[in-house]
């Protein structure tokens, strides 16, 4: 019977899994990537012969990518064909301006839309559901296992609740304390009235224990069919969140028309358990955790991401790795290098506009450059000395001999300058529109682009430079590439920086769960960035409404409504005082003790086997009475301090 309950659950997690296809099929016609392509290949009659010249240095480009590659044999024979630009020379490349396949902000554009509008974009219903039959499930299945757990009664979820219970741990976010059973505490400094409202804390506890978001379910230790996930696990190590990941971000990126300017970059998720993905990132204000690779718009609205070392990339694998797992070699890339294939995946799906992307010195590279020029979309990034592919012709420079055999030589980029020139100085080199940039500002930075012209014109930038009399600030000439890189690469900073301001998410030694509430907070951020725009320039609404804090305090009580999981209201809002006189109401622990009260009374514990009276672990401080806490039923504290006037 067991089983047939779980293949059941099963059919029906697979068919919301179909619906929420068929939903995604009728909305493919107008999604970003779809609309790029099309609108890309729109070419008007003007323009007609600059576009000839930009297709041959697309086929070029596309050529470049694989005779340069590490996997040519004959690449040691021959060098790209760098060449230096000098001042006022003028070069035919220039980039295409960006096609927006619609007004840039949320798509959906109509009036009257309330903050939980945006919030169903991004976490959407299908997925609420989704996470809500997983959830029962895997109640269900750990239930029947330890015995334990049983003794409470668990009755399954729903997406009302499911959507009360986000609401309560966004509103615990912004009303933060630092353990969870003082969400329900009554005295003064502490506790949140809407969660007490809203939730019982044992059910609370509950929703918290068994929130699943895999259809594996839960495996008993031991059994086989915990070893074959384990096995399948090692393809895809973030195998119980990825479903929850991926349709977070496909949500995202169908509930806005993207705009020009993308960033990818890595985020970071805290996590100090053991874990085999745990990474430490020096540079991050959150230094242990999992790294994640994201892609962001300049507003730090976040598109799609991945988890650093979550997957097992086909290029990795051997032929008969791939034929096993059947993969083609139509999903190998042409990339060499792990980074550039990182970028190449997330800005597939935006492909096809003119978009512009920014990296750091991690993933750019000039065979991505050539690569994502044949995908009509532009690259801004800075790119380390010893890089490969860069410009080392008319100026040598010493080859370091590399440890290892076969490796070749360490080449470093030329520097035709001494150490004392000054700020503001630059040398460019090009390859068709791929433009090296070499700027010295306290040090030199390297900037490979070709998002913007070969012989762009420099502009001014203003840096506070040390002076005899103190801080001065003076003005640099500054590339045209180095502007646009610093004023739009903050992006996925930006993003941390509004998910860190009221996260919510509790600590769990569960490794995935962390994840989980990473998608969560990013969907709740996403949908503040969309509705900020949707009311820019709305005269009706003062700035603090606009404010996500304001965000955030609309969507949880439009997520919670009128719900309530209490069976009655109640009777505690009398707040009846814990102290009174000599008697202080205080914990005695474990062992539980029927009260006094409930038992004289005939008030009996509901849905028991037989009738009892309701135990409780309070107990009168001064006469050793066991007495229900005050919150919970008054009446018993009431007729306690009766009785003791009356012996008075």
């Amino acid at each position: 019977m067991a089983s047939g309950d779980d293949e059941e659950i099963e059919e029906d997690i697979e068919m919301y899994l179909r619906e929420a296809a068929v939903a995604e099929r009728a909305e493919a016609a107008g999604a970003n990537g779809t609309v790029g392509q099309n609108i890309a290949g729109e070419v008007d009659s003007d323009d007609s012969d600059d576009f000839d010249l930009y297709s041959v240095t697309k086929q070029v480009r596309g050529a470049r990518v694989g005779e340069f590659s590490r996997r040519n044999k004959a690449r040691g024979r021959a060098e790209r064909p760098w060449a230096s630009v000098s001042a006022g020379e003028v070069h035919p490349y220039k980039p295409q301006k960006f096609r927006a396949p619609g007004p840039v902000g949320p798509r959906r554009a109509e009036d009257n839309r309330n903050e939980l509008s945006f919030f169903l974009e991004v976490l959407n219903q299908y997925l609420i559901r989704y996470i809500v039959r997983c959830t029962n499930r895997y109640a269900r299945q750990r239930r029947r296992v330890f015995r334990k757990e049983r003794r409470s009664r668990w009755s399954p979820t729903s997406t009302t609740e499911l959507k009360a219970f986000l609401g309560c741990m966004i509103c615990a976010g912004y009303t933060y304390q630092p353990r969870l059973d003082l969400y329900w505490s009554d005295d003064d400094d502490v506790g949140c009235t809407l969660m007490k409202r809203t939730f019982p804390s044992h059910r609370f506890r509950q929703i918290l224990r068994y929130l699943h978001y895999s259809p594996e379910g839960f495996y008993p230790p031991g059994s086989e069919r915990l070893k074959s996930f384990k096995a399948r696990e090692k393809l895809g190590r973030v195998m119980k969140v990825r479903k929850v990941m991926e349709r977070v971000s496909r949500n995202s990126s169908r509930a806005r028309h993207v705009g020009e300017h993308l960033v990818v970059d890595e985020a970071t998720v805290a996590f100090r358990g053991r874990h085999s993905l745990r990474r430490y990132n020096p540079s991050k204000p959150t230094k242990y955790g999992y790294c994640l690779r994201a892609l962001a718009e300049t507003d730090g609205y976040i598109l799609s991401d991945e988890v650093c070392g979550g997957r097992v990339d086909p290029e990795d694998m051997s032929p008969d790795e791939r034929c096993m797992h059947g993969i083609g070699d139509e999903y190998v890339s042409p990339l060499d290098l792990k980074p550039a294939r990182v970028v190449n995946r997330l800005t597939m799906p935006f492909q096809g506009c003119y978009r512009t992307v920014y990296c750091d010195s991690y993933y750019t590279g000039v065979q991505l450059a050539d690569y994502l020029f044949t995908k009509d979309t532009y690259i801004v990034g800075t790119v380390r000395r010893n890089a490969s592919g860069l410009p080392t012709e008319g100026h040598p420079v010493p080859r370091k001999p590399r440890p290892g055999p076969g490796r070749p030589p360490l080449l470093k980029f030329p520097d035709p300058y001494p150490k004392s020139v000054p700020r503001g100085t630059s040398v460019r080199y090009h390859d068709g529109p791929v433009t090296v940039v070499k700027w010295q500002d306290t040090k030199s930075l390297i900037l490979l682009s070709t998002g913007t012209s070969v012989c762009a014109p420099d502009e001014l930038t203003t840096r506070r430079c040390k002076g005899p009399s103190g801080a001065t600030r003076l003005e640099v000439t500054c590339p045209a590439a180095m502007n646009m890189y610093n004023l739009h690469y903050k992006a996925v900073d930006t993003a941390d920086q509004l998910r860190a301001g009221y996260e919510f998410g509790r600590p769990s030694k569960k490794w995935h769960r962390q994840i989980f509430w990473y998608a969560m907070n990013k969907a709740v951020v996403n949908a503040f960035l969309n509705w900020k725009i949707y009311t820019a320039g709305r005269q009706d609404l003062p700035a603090h409404r606009v404010a996500q804090l304001s965000f955030r305090r609309a969507l949880v009580r439009q997520l919670i409504g009128n719900f309530s999981a209490r069976h009655r209201t109640p009777t505690a809002s009398v707040a009846l005082p814990r102290v009174i006189g000599n008697h202080r109401q205080i914990s005695q622990g474990k062992p539980t003790k029927a009260c006094r009260y409930c038992a004289k009374a005939g008030r009996h514990m509901p849905r028991a086997k037989r009738c009892r009276p309701f135990e409780t672990v309070y107990k009168c401080e001064m006469c050793n009475v066991s007495v229900c806490y005050v919150s919970l039923r008054p009446e018993c504290w009431r007729e306690h301090l009766q009785d003791m006037q009356g012996d008075a």
